[in-house]
């Protein structure tokens, strides 16, 4: 199934198979820039060149994240762009040596980079001197020592950060992943709150650095969360979890029809079935909005739900089930056999499900 378009985020391409995504924040960052160049005297189309190249290295960064996630199964959804650098969704993390591989990936490609500029200045005889601030000497000096920066701050063991991540993996490999996660996120948050305080305290105040160390502090919450929630699911299936009092739909059925339903009762999503009980398709809350602006409330339902929806097995392992709906509360997992619709799965209804779980 294709990855879902984010909100917020405008698709700039298609870079081997994995889309490449800006996010509309990212404005703040050309706005930033626009004014630095204006304080330091630079031409406009300088800044913009240098915004421009830069980011073309943070994809770079983000591609090695994601081929090298590649050679080991993982599958990368998508990459997004935002002020404070980018992101590569993985479909999972993987533990131990996998993800030791792929988190060093990324550092080291803007490694490779620096090397490459230092390479061509020589050959070039570009000066590397911070203090030429135009032409083509200012903007090698500054590609070459952003990259260095980006090499470096990367490593920080600052989880989720590329540096935790490194340093979380090779703990694994000695205590196990629970405890890694919570020694790694620990840290991260105690360097995180030191990050926020020089930014604050430091020379300048620096808020993108404050807007980093907020990113690495809640990230690092999040995923020692999330890690102890799949501790929980380890070892059982979708089957365990899913409702099986589902309401379903026919592709015939009127969009009018299908809101009475949502209107009545706490189901959000909606599985679409055909006469012979198999899944054709899937109607959530967005898609049934859509389709009442855009086709009305006549409209049957298959002219508004997803088609491409991919069902789940019964015997799924939970822990995969929750890695699919992690971070989308109003996702939904359909399950199926070769007879039909067997369940649903929700975010909701499996965080509900863990928290039973969790009291017990």
């Amino acid at each position: 199934m294709r990855a879902p378009r984010r909100s917020g985020t405008l698709q700039l391409g298609v870079i081997s198979g994995i889309p490449v995504r800006v996010h509309f924040s990212f404005l703040l960052l050309v706005l930033l820039v626009g004014l630095w160049g204006a304080s330091s005297g630079q031409p406009a189309w300088f800044a913009v060149l240098y915004l421009g190249l830069i980011f073309a290295c943070v994809v770079l960064h983000e591609l090695g994240h994601a081929l090298m996630a590649r050679r080991y199964g993982v599958q990368t959804e998508e990459i997004v762009l935002t002020p404070i650098g980018g992101l590569a969704r993985l479909d999972r993390m993987p533990s131990g040596v996998a993800e030791l591989m792929i988190a060093i990936a990324g550092p080291l490609v803007n490694l490779a980079l620096a090397a490459l500029l230092l390479v061509v200045g020589l050959g070039l005889d570009l000066p590397l001197d911070p203090t030429i601030q135009e032409g083509p000497a200012a903007l090698y000096g500054l590609l070459l020592l952003s990259n260095l920066a980006l090499f470096a701050f990367n490593l920080l063991p600052a989880f989720p950060m590329d540096g935790g991540r490194i340093l979380r993996s090779l703990l694994s490999l000695m205590v196990g992943d629970d405890e890694a996660t919570r020694f790694a996120a620990l840290l991260g948050q105690m360097i995180a709150a030191l990050l926020a305080l020089l930014a604050i305290f430091g020379p300048g105040q620096n808020l993108v650095l404050l807007l980093i160390a907020l990113f690495v502090f809640f990230g690092a919450g999040q995923e020692a969360a999330f890690n102890r929630t799949r501790s929980l699911v380890r070892g059982r299936t979708v089957g365990e979890a899913m409702m099986v009092r589902v309401g379903t739909l026919a592709p015939q059925d009127s969009l009018e029809y299908a809101t009475r339903l949502f209107l009545a009762g706490s189901q959000r999503d909606f599985p679409v079935v055909d006469a012979w009980g198999r899944l054709a398709g899937l109607l959530d809350r967005n898609a049934l909005l859509r389709g009442l602006v855009e086709h009305g409330p006549d409209a049957a339902v298959l002219e508004a739900m997803a088609r491409d929806v991919e069902p789940a097995a019964i015997d799924m392992p939970l822990e995969e089930a929750l890695r699919r709906l992690h971070g989308e509360p109003h996702a939904a997992l359909v399950v199926a056999d070769s007879e039909g619709l067997v369940g649903m799965l929700t975010a909701e209804k499996l965080s509900q499900w863990i928290e039973v779980i969790r009291r017990l």
